[in-house]
């Protein structure tokens, strides 16, 4: 888990360097909402629209290779979120409210046929979930990339010391320093969710794709013990959601870690396609 923060920060970096060639490039455009700029991907085209939403700090550029494979069979849209990658930076925009509500600024404005497919990576399980909550009939299925679940930090908080989950918060909050606003503010959103188990339902009426990872990476000594007992959790926690759901179909790898469209991208792929058949 705690590489997976410094993989985050990587990722912003590239982001961050890669800004203005990436504003050369002639698929990605940017709406205005409110006076400000939120930058997205649009490629492809068919009936059906994919829409990817990203992990905490990441922006558009992570889902490229995914993107362009799935642009041969869809319409498929990522984005920057206010303040990543090259959206310009909204204070107060980091809550699931705002999050939400950009997502369907995008679906809105870029006039997507619906239902879409909602594609969700860590933290963006939270928000696809959230959205198929308040627009059920703008959903076709969900994809929740190593997602998490709403208990996760409060029971990998029982499950650990307090010495040891202090220095697992405190390293979050010493990264909120070291990245720019937006990056900032997700980061804090993430601190939120540590504190309150806010209800993200799994819808029952469509279906539902869960990939989790169970690969562990090498991480400080330090972090060995709180690494296994976040992996016992994160596991337990998405095999009940499994058992209680139906339509939840769950993927389990241990060959990719938490970035599983990058190091897999094959494996959610083929699931896509089939859902696309249907």
């Amino acid at each position: 888990m705690i590489k997976c923060y410094c993989f985050a920060v990587m990722f912003l970096m590239f982001n961050q360097s890669t800004m203005a060639q990436d504003i050369q490039n002639k698929e990605i455009e940017y709406i205005e909402n409110n006076g400000s700029k939120i930058y997205y991907r649009d490629t492809g085209s068919d009936k059906i629209t994919i829409v990817l939403v990203s992990g905490a700090t990441l922006g558009l550029e992570t889902w490229t290779d995914l993107q362009n494979q799935l642009s041969n069979h869809a319409r498929v849209i990522s984005y920057d979120r206010s303040g990543l990658g090259n959206s310009d930076y909204i204070p107060n925009s980091k809550n699931i409210g705002s999050m939400t509500g950009e997502l369907d600024m995008i679906i809105n404005r870029l006039n997507v046929n619906t239902p879409v497919i909602l594609v969700g990576h860590s933290i963006g399980g939270y928000i696809v979930r959230k959205y198929t909550e308040l627009f059920p009939q703008k959903v076709k299925a969900l994809f929740l990339v190593d997602a998490y679940h709403e208990l996760f930090y409060k029971e990998l908080k029982a499950a650990v010391t307090e010495e040891v989950w202090d220095d697992y918060v405190s390293n979050w909050n010493n990264l909120i320093s070291q990245v720019p606003p937006g990056a900032a503010d997700e980061i804090g959103f993430n601190l939120e969710v540590m504190k309150y188990d806010e209800k993200y339902p799994i819808p029952s009426d469509i279906p539902v794709y869960l990939f989790t990872s169970i690969k562990e990476v090498e991480i400080e000594e330090r972090f060995v013990e709180f690494n296994k007992r976040a992996f016992e959790v994160h596991l337990r926690l998405n095999k009940q959601l499994e058992n209680d759901h139906n339509n939840l179909h769950h993927i389990i790898t241990d060959k990719s870690s938490h970035y599983i469209y990058l190091e897999e991208p094959k494996l959610i792929m083929d699931e896509i396609l089939k859902t696309i058949d249907d």
